[in-house]
């Protein structure tokens, strides 16, 4: 009777709504499930554009800063290039370390440029001997981390909204909020639909 192993990525969850591991079961000769092994070939897909696009995210913040650095908005961006800093100062040390494994160990001939793009092409082209590596569940894990940290990084700042107040109209007890990105020349509306001019937006915080 043949025993059949389970997927060695950390990450990997039977029923992803479980907070509990419960991994699916290994493809025949691998470490990693069909589904992890196929998230894996994504995530190394997608670094060298997540990876271009952390350097574009760190762009605008270079040109503002010393003029916004007072301004919570500053603090932000500040945060926000941090991310993409960090994401792409993981990439090439990340992929340059299991390429280098993949050399050693296959006595093959590596990428001769060590960039991202080259590194992922490597490693994307050795999927099937890293699927059945001992340390394939580390190397998903450490693939689709760098690959998070970078999308993350470039996702878009929740909205959060300001509240004005409560509503001016008569009998109306709804919140009037408002996102920072509104201009004062745009009318706001409580959360009963009322329109609230912005001639009326200071007059809310003070109760009038």
């Amino acid at each position: 009777m043949v025993t059949q192993s389970l997927c060695e990525a950390v990450h990997c969850r039977r029923d992803r709504h479980s907070e509990r591991r419960e991994p699916r079961t290994a493809a025949s000769g691998q470490r990693l499930c069909l589904v992890c092994r196929s998230k894996l070939k994504e995530d190394l897909v997608s670094l060298p554009d997540l990876y271009e696009s952390c350097e574009e995210a760190l762009t605008p913040a270079r040109s503002g800063m010393r003029e916004r650095v007072s301004s919570g908005r500053a603090r932000q961006d500040i945060r926000l290039n941090e991310a993409a800093l960090q994401a792409r100062g993981d990439m090439l040390p990340v992929l340059a370390s299991w390429a280098g494994a993949i050399v050693t160990e296959r006595r093959v001939t590596g990428p001769v440029r060590r960039e991202v793009r080259p590194l992922a092409a490597f490693l994307s082209r050795h999927l099937d001997w890293l699927a059945t590596h001992p340390a394939a569940g580390e190397c998903a894990a450490e693939i689709r981390r760098i690959a998070n940290v970078a999308r993350s990084a470039l996702a878009p700042l929740p909205v959060v909204q300001q509240d004005l107040g409560l509503c001016p109209v008569s009998g109306c007890e709804e919140r009037v909020r408002a996102s920072p990105r509104i201009g004062m020349s745009h009318t706001v509306r409580c959360g009963a639909g009322h329109a609230v001019p912005p001639s009326r937006w200071l007059l809310l915080s003070c109760g009038v």
